[in-house]
Parts: structure tokens; sequence; C-alpha cells
């Protein structure tokens, strides 16, 4: 909905831990990444979940009608 990755690659990850890319390497292959690493071919990638939770970001659930009156809101329309 808000054009998010379902994943991400490990670069990214690792840029968002503040972890190079070289002790995310080493950190995958010694299984203590903050977060479960997959293998897709030849890259590693993170679920943007399980980045979201390794960063202490809560999981909020945004439903339709939310960001409608969001959008009427921000419009200057009212809901009354």
């Amino acid at each position: 909905m808000f054009g998010l990755p379902a994943e991400v690659g490990l670069r990214i990850a690792a840029e968002a831990l503040n972890l190079s890319l070289g002790t995310a390497y080493r950190r995958v292959r010694n299984g203590d990444f903050p977060c479960r690493v997959r293998r897709r071919g030849r890259r590693y990638v993170v679920r943007l979940p399980d980045l979201m939770r390794a960063l202490g970001i809560q999981d909020v659930r945004v439903r339709y009608d939310d960001v409608e009156a969001g959008a009427r809101f921000a419009s200057g329309e009212s809901d009354v």
C-alpha cells in the first residue's frame, strides 16, 4: 500500500542496523545477525517485518478507512 518492499537486501539491512557490510556478512556466516536472513539465489535478503522488529519498530497495521480519513482530514474535509 505504501510502496514498501516485502524484503530488502543485506546492504540496506546492514545500513539500517548501523553495521558495515563486512560485519553483516560475518554475522550472517556466524548465525548471529540481528534478524533472520534468507538466501534468494546468490543474494541475502531480510524480510521487512523482521528488520523492523530488530530495530524496535512496532508492526502497526494500517486500515484503509484510516488512510481515507487521514486524506480527508489533510484536504480540509470534515467527518461530521
